[in-house]
């Protein structure tokens, strides 16, 4: 059942993202007077999470209708950000404090939730690096680093936070766009290293 509503729900979305806010209100407005005599089920307990709640029976009210839009407008740019694998094929973040970055961004829900550094250990073994003994040495550095760039912040003695300028420049690197200087390991002196063990 929640499939067919998630498929309703990304068509909608989808459809609504490149219209002006005035056909978006007609298409919801219809809608709501189309099926605005729905129930909902009797067992059925709304649980709404950074959204507005719209009775949909009241849809006389053009305030609700236009905070519909509104969600709407900011569902449709959603969340299609790479995945960490896609991250690590593209090449996007250039140093661990993007790396932590990516990762507190994925781990707080897109920056709406607080986050733990377990959050980020988490993801760093999803993207195969916390084998890295540099990275294990170094996470509360790097963490401290994003802290310093005002990305995140603590919340309490436990967890973080994503402050504005963080979620900003997350997106940026997400979509390539990165203005760090890639660090590259240096291979040369590993491979010597090797060839002098031979």
């Amino acid at each position: 059942m929640f499939d067919k509503e998630i498929e309703a729900l990304a068509k909608c979305l989808e459809l609504l993202k490149d219209l002006d806010d005035d056909s978006k209100y007609r298409v919801l407005k219809y809608l709501l007077e189309r099926f605005g005599n729905i129930n909902s089920p009797s067992n059925f307990t709304p649980n709404f999470t950074n959204t507005i709640s719209v009775p949909i029976q009241n849809h006389q009210n053009e305030n609700q209708i236009a905070d519909v839009s509104k969600i709407a407008n900011s569902s449709s740019q959603g969340h299609d950000y790479p995945s960490i694998k896609e991250l690590l094929i593209k090449n996007y973040p250039k140093n661990e404090s993007e790396w932590i970055l990516c990762f507190s961004f994925l781990s707080s829900n897109f920056g709406n939730d607080t986050f733990k550094k377990e959050d980020i250990i988490e993801k760093y073994k999803e993207a195969n690096k916390w084998t890295n003994e540099a990275i294990r040495k170094n996470l509360s550095q790097n963490i401290n680093a994003c802290i310093k760039k005002d990305w995140i912040k603590d919340y309490t003695k436990d967890e973080f936070i994503l402050k504005p300028e963080g979620i900003d420049y997350v997106k940026e690197v997400m979509n390539g766009n990165s203005t760090s200087k890639e660090v590259k390991r240096n291979v040369k002196k590993a491979k010597s290293n090797s060839e002098s063990n031979e």
